[in-house]
C-alpha cells in the first residue's frame, strides 16, 4: 500500500516538474513583456494583396522603449498534401500609431516601433498597417489563401487573438481551414471562426506561446485572383535587362575582336621552323609554364649540345632510378632562353660567399628588362661562378636548377612578349569584359546582402568564389583569340 502511494506520487511530481519546465521556457522569453490582445483585420483584394490592419496591446513589466514587428518577405508554405512552394512578398504603405523605423534583416520587414527617449511600463496599444503583396499564386489547378495572420516571430506570449477576414468575392467555405501551434502543425482545435457572406471572423482559444503561429487556409477556384502581380521589382529589372545587355556586348566583341578568322586544317608532324619547344608552347597557350620549359632540355639534347643518361642508384635496401645530363659541347646559338637554360644545366655556384652588391645589380638588370625576380634568386644567381661542370645530376639540380627555370619563365611571360602575338585591340577588350562581371556582381548581390543582413553578409565570401572563376576565365579569353 505504502509503495502504491509512493508510485503516485512520484507520478504527480513528474507531472508537475513537466508542466513547470514548459511554462518556464515560456516565462523565460516572456518575463519583460507579454501581448494581452492581438486583433487582425485583414482585407483581401482581388489582385491577391492584403491591406492589413493590426492592434496590438502589450503589457510591459520592466521599463521598455517599444517592440519590433517582424513582418516576413519570404514565404514557404508545406500544404496537408504535402506538396510545397516558396514566394517573395513585398510591403508598402506601413503606416504606425508611434514613432517606427523600418529595415531589412534577414529575410524581414523589421518595424521597429518606439521612441529611444521613452520607455513605456503597464499596458500600451499599437496600430500598424501595411500592404501585403504576396504575388502570384503558385497553384495552377486552383487558387488559394494561405497566410500567417500571426508569424512564429514572436519571442512572447500573445493572448485572446482575434480576426477579421474580408474576401473581394464568394467562396466556397468548405475549403477554409485554420491551424496553430508550432511550426508545421496542423492542429485547429484551439481556433473558432464564424462565416457570414464574404467575411470571415474567429478567435483563438489558447494562448499563442513564443514561437507559435496562426495559419488560415483557405483552397478557391482557378481564376479567383486576377492581375495578382509577378513581384519582380524594377531595380531586378534593371539588373536583368543590365546582364542580357553584357551578353550582347561581349558576344559582339568576341565577334568583332577575338574569333580568328577560319584556318585550314593541316596536319603536321613537327612544330613551326624556327621555334624551339617553350616557344611552341607559348605561341599556342599563351604563356609558358616549369613543364613547357623543361622541355627544352629534350630540345637541347636533340640539337646535340648535350646527352642524357639514366642511372641506378643503390641504397642500403633498394635500388632507384636517376640520370645524368653530360654536355657535348658548348651552346652557340643565339637564343637567349636556350642559352640561360644550357648555362644553368651546368653552373658552379660559390663556397656560400655572397656578394649582396651583385644580387642588387641583378635585381636592378632584370627590372630595366620588364622581368620579374624575387630577391632569393637574385641571391642564388649572384652567388653563380664563372665555371661550369661538365656533367650534372639530380642532386646537383635539386634547390637549385630552380632559379633558371624562374628567370626563363618571367622573360618569356613579359608583357612585352605578349603584345606581339596578342592583337592589343583583343587584349584590351578583356578589361571592359571584367568591369562589367564586376558591375553584374555587385548589382546582384547588394540587394539580398540588404535584404538578409548579416546572414547576407555571412554567404558573401562564397559568392565572391564565382565572379572570381568568371574573372579568371575571361583573362584566359584573348589567349585563344
Amino acid at each position: 500500500m505504502k509503495q502504491k502511494i509512493l508510485v503516485e506520487i512520484f507520478a504527480i511530481f513528474m507531472c508537475f516538474m513537466f508542466l513547470i519546465s514548459n511554462q518556464s521556457l515560456a516565462v523565460t522569453s516572456t518575463s519583460e513583456y507579454t501581448i494581452q490582445s492581438y486583433n487582425i483585420n485583414m482585407i483581401v483584394n482581388e489582385d491577391n494583396t492584403f491591406d492589413i490592419t493590426e492592434r496590438i496591446t502589450a503589457y510591459f513589466n520592466v521599463p521598455k522603449h517599444g517592440i519590433f514587428r517582424k513582418i516576413p518577405l519570404k514565404n514557404s508554405i508545406t500544404r496537408l498534401d504535402g506538396t510545397k512552394s516558396n514566394n517573395r512578398a513585398k510591403i508598402s504603405n506601413i503606416s504606425v500609431n508611434e514613432n517606427y523605423t523600418t529595415s531589412n534583416e534577414n529575410g524581414y520587414k523589421v518595424i521597429k516601433i518606439g521612441d529611444s527617449n521613452k520607455t513605456l511600463t503597464g499596458s500600451h496599444t499599437y496600430t500598424i498597417k501595411y500592404n501585403y503583396n504576396i504575388g502570384k499564386d503558385p497553384l495552377k489547378e486552383a487558387d488559394e489563401l494561405y497566410y500567417n495572420l500571426i508569424g512564429n516571430e514572436w519571442d512572447t506570449n500573445i493572448n485572446n487573438v482575434s480576426f477579421t477576414i474580408k474576401m473581394p468575392k464568394s467562396f466556397d467555405k468548405s475549403g477554409l481551414g485554420f491551424s496553430s501551434g508550432n511550426v508545421g502543425s496542423t492542429n485547429s482545435s484551439n481556433v473558432t471562426y464564424n462565416v457570414n457572406g464574404n467575411t470571415i471572423t474567429g478567435n483563438t482559444t489558447n494562448t499563442l506561446y513564443a514561437g507559435q503561429a496562426l495559419t488560415v487556409r483557405l483552397t478557391l477556384p482557378e481564376g479567383y485572383f486576377v492581375g495578382a502581380s509577378s513581384n519582380i521589382d524594377i531595380f531586378s529589372i534593371f539588373v536583368i535587362v543590365l546582364c542580357v545587355a553584357f551578353v550582347l556586348i561581349a558576344d559582339r566583341l568576341w565577334a568583332k575582336y577575338g574569333k580568328d578568322d577560319e584556318v585550314i586544317e593541316t596536319v603536321e608532324f613537327y612544330p613551326p621552323e624556327g621555334y624551339n619547344s617553350a616557344e611552341v608552347g607559348f605561341l599556342y597557350n599563351g604563356s609558358v609554364d616549369t613543364k613547357a620549359v623543361i622541355s627544352l632540355l629534350i630540345y637541347l639534347a636533340n640539337q646535340g649540345y648535350l646527352k642524357i643518361e639514366e642511372t641506378e642508384e643503390t641504397g642500403l635496401f633498394s635500388k632507384s632510378k636517376g640520370f645524368k645530363i653530360t654536355k657535348l659541347k658548348e651552346y652557340s646559338g643565339n637564343n637567349e632562353c636556350e642559352k640561360l637554360f644550357f648555362n644553368g644545366l651546368f653552373k658552379n655556384s660559390s663556397d656560400g660567399t655572397l656578394n649582396m652588391q651583385r644580387a642588387k645589380e641583378i635585381m636592378q638588370e632584370a627590372k630595366n628588362n620588364g622581368e620579374k625576380i624575387s630577391f632569393k634568386d637574385a641571391i642564388e644567381l649572384a652567388m653563380e661562378t664563372g665555371e661550369t661542370k661538365q656533367s650534372v645530376t639530380a642532386s646537383d639540380l635539386y634547390d637549385k636548377f630552380y632559379t633558371t627555370l624562374n628567370r626563363i619563365k618571367s622573360k618569356m611571360n613579359s608583357k612585352e612578349n605578349k603584345h606581339k602575338i596578342f592583337e592589343s585591340t583583343s587584349s584590351g577588350k578583356s578589361k571592359w569584359l571584367i568591369l562589367m562581371i564586376i558591375a553584374i556582381f555587385i548589382l546582384i548581390t547588394v540587394k539580398p546582402v540588404l535584404e538578409y543582413g548579416e546572414s547576407g553578409i555571412a554567404m558573401l565570401p562564397f559568392a565572391l568564389i564565382f565572379p572570381r572563376n568568371w574573372i579568371y576565365s575571361v583573362n584566359w579569353w584573348p589567349n585563344w583569340c
